[in-house]
Formats: C-alpha cells, structure tokens, sequence
C-alpha cells in the first residue's frame, strides 16, 4: 500500500507512465465537498439498520497533470480496517463499484506552464460507478488502466452518523515532563450506544489533531496505555480519555498570495528571512493545518520552486539529528506525512538547511519534524514535533474523534458509527 505515496513524493524528479503517456502529477489534494479546508469526511444520514448508505456528502478529489495528452487514469477505492490494512472481504469492497473509470478534467489557463490539465472528481458519483457501500477508513490510488501501476494515493473516512458523540477538550500539565513539555491537551469523547447489548464492538476511537491523519492518538479499552481510559461499561454510554496530547505550537504559514514578492517562475525565498527554531516561543494565528489553493487561478494558479530554509547552529542540529535523526518538512502538502523527499540537508550556497518543494501559489500551513526514514515502512519513524517548533497549551488545535464499531457480519470489519469535534480551549490549564 505504502508504494503509491513513494511514488508520488518523488514525482517532481521522474515522469509517470501511463500506456502511451508520460506525465508528471502534481497538486494532489482530497477534502469534503467544495472546500479545500474541509476534513475528507462522507458524513452519512439514515443509514439502515445493515449499515447500508442513506444520504450523504461528498468528497472530492483533485490534482494536476502536465502532459502532451490526457493520459488514462483511473481512481480505485478500497475499504480498511481501523490499522489501514485494506480488507480482502468481497463483501465489503464491492469490486463493481470501486473504480472511477471516467475521470473530468479542465484545460489548464493559457500562460500556465506548470499543468496542462486539472482534474476534479468528486465521490459516490452521479453515474453510481463509485459508491461507498460500508462506512470506515477508505484509501483511494490513482493509477494506469491495468490497475497495475499505483501514481498517488490519499486516505478519507466515511462516517455513519448513528453514535452521537460529545467532545470535550482541557489544558493541563503532566507533572511527570519539564517545560515545554509538561504542557498538554486533554481529550474526553462521550458516546451513547445504540444499544448497550452490542457494547462489545464499541472499544475504540481514534483522535486526529487538526489534519495529521496518518499520526491519530488511539484510545482502546484494551491497551496498558497509562494516559488512556475507557469507562462507563453497562451503563449505554462510553467515556474515552486521553491525557497526554501535546498541544505543539501554532504552524508557521507560507503567504504565497503575492505574485508582485513572488512572481511567477521564481525560486521562493520567504522574504522574511530563514525560518528560526522555536522551542521556547510563539507564532499564529495559524490554519489549523488547511492549505488554501483553490482561490488562485489563471496565471496566479502557477506552481512555484519553493525553498524551506531553516537557520541553526552545527551544535543544534547536532542535538536534533542525535541518533541517525533527521529534519522535514510537514504540511498540506505531503498530507502531514513527510516523506524521503521532505528532508532538510545543508546547502552551501544558502548558508541554510535546506529543501525544496515545488508548490501551487496558495496560502499554507507546515511545520519542521525530526525523526528517522525507514525503507521498510516507507515512513519517517520516531517522529519527534517538538523539538524545534516548541509546545504551549495557549496554541489551539481542533480534535476530530471518530467511534470504530466493528461489525460481526461478514467475518467482522470495521465502521465509523459517530464523530465528535471540538476546539481546544485559550485558557488556563483546567478551563474546557
């Protein structure tokens, strides 16, 4: 599964294959609806009692193409279980109905050098070729016509809303850590059961801080976590808590809305010089982690040579990559999931650490991470968001909790039957 995000990380250096077109992808993005700063949730009403589909929203699925001629892609769907494994179960992956074999696309604005074609797909779609028949965790991969080749791929949630669920979230100080990081986030998701008879399938939630949706905070009834509890058995209700969410700092934001200090076709250099550590102090506001593209089009839709610079002594970066660590970049971007590609290295002629993304004109949120890249996984191991962007409780973060029920039929899989939402607070600890 990992595969298709290898490759769409390194699309800026190679071309893609499809039959008999050579094409780069670039700009993938997936969120609800019409708004790029939307969650990818499909929030669904009057499900059945089979857990079969009512109304519902849509998610929409978007990226760029620059290529002689459209090539043929096709979108595949697969449902998951609540660890991202994709599910074998014939049942619940409808192989009928898993497959946009139709894709839209746009001609890109005359003067645009960097895309060709946009293309902007939004799903279940009209023609009912793509449907989501189970809630849960869902992926999707855009690849050849075979199916065999994998170009990107992107993850969203479907959500049946049938638990109502209440979340609560508190600033606290964990006595055990020293500042920063003694300052933490408390998370408290109250859920009532359909019925408490079934109350078995409902162990687990998972708590996604603002977009990081490859990085949730799990609370289940049957881990040792010490910062974690599940209550309230027999009584039709769950409480999940979690203790020990640290609140980070408020993201940096790149403003690349101004084409007269970023004009098109040049490298990107924030004119307010190299971004600086910032273990011990505060930026914002910021936008909770969303990018804004969308409103920039024409000319102003180009894609820009961004160059992420971050000055810091030898003796600090010594510190920060003690142990084979190493420094990325995070954002919208790279879905909050830097990759091989989003490492920071010395540049000579800089005089910074350095790393270079090519990025559509827009408006983002990102951070720096430390941690190690594994071949194996395909995946920055021990991921560190502290270390150089600081923590403090006064940064607001939105919480997003999603309720797992895993359901009995068909061998078990597992839904999404509720979801909880709230903003963490600008108090003193122990203010909600």
């Amino acid at each position: 599964m990992r595969r298709g995000w290898l490759i769409l990380l390194v699309i800026t250096m190679q071309r893609l294959v499809a039959g008999d077109s050579t094409f780069l992808l670039r700009g993938l993005s997936v969120y609800a609806d019409n708004d790029e700063r939307n969650l990818p949730l499909v929030l669904r009403w009057n499900v059945t009692p089979e857990g079969k589909p009512g109304t519902s929203n849509r998610i929409t699925i978007q990226f760029d193409v620059l290529a002689d001629e459209p090539p043929d892609l096709r979108i595949r769907f697969a449902h998951c279980n609540r660890d991202w494994k994709e599910d074998e179960n014939l049942f619940v992956n409808d192989i009928y109905h898993n497959t946009s074999f139709i894709l839209q696309f746009e001609v890109s604005p005359g003067g645009v050098k960097s895309y060709t074609y946009r293309y902007i797909n939004s799903f279940p779609d009209d023609r009912d070729a793509v449907r989501f028949d189970y809630s849960g965790n869902w992926i999707f991969r855009i690849t050849d016509k075979g199916g065999e080749n994998v170009f990107a791929e992107g993850r969203f949630f479907v959500v049946d809303q049938i638990t109502p669920t209440s979340v609560v979230v508190a600033n606290e100080y964990l006595t055990t850590s020293v500042s920063p990081y003694n300052q933490i986030q408390s998370v408290r998701a109250r859920i009532r059961l359909p019925r408490e008879v079934d109350g078995f399938y409902y162990t687990t939630v998972d708590v996604y801080q603002n977009r990081r949706l490859y990085n949730p905070y799990r609370i289940d009834a049957w881990d040792r976590d010490p910062y974690t509890m599940v209550e309230g058995f027999n009584t039709g209700e769950r409480l999940f808590t979690i203790t020990n969410i640290p609140p980070g700092n408020e993201y940096r934001v790149l403003d690349l809305s101004n084409v007269t200090r970023y004009p098109n076709g040049v490298p990107v250099r924030n004119v307010d010089g190299a971004d600086q550590l910032r273990l011990f102090w505060r930026t914002g506001p910021d936008h909770n982690g969303a990018a804004q593209r969308n409103s920039f089009t024409g000319l102003n839709g180009e894609y820009l040579e961004v160059l992420f610079r971050l000055a810091m002594t030898t003796t600090d970066y010594r510190a920060l990559t003690r142990g084979g660590r190493e420094i990325f970049v995070a954002g919208e971007f790279n879905f909050w999931n830097p990759g091989a590609d989003d490492r920071l290295a010395w540049d000579e002629a800089e005089g910074y650490y350095v790393v270079k993304k090519f990025l559509r004109r827009g408006i983002y949120d990102y951070q720096y991470v430390t941690g190690t890249w594994s071949e194996e996984t395909q995946r920055v191991e021990r991921q560190d968001w502290l270390a150089l962007e600081g923590n403090d409780w006064r940064t607001t973060n939105i919480y997003t909790v999603l309720v797992y029920y895993n359901d009995p039929r068909f061998g078990g899989f597992d839904r999404i039957v509720g979801i909880g939402r709230a903003e963490s607070p600008r108090t003193l600890p122990g203010s909600n």
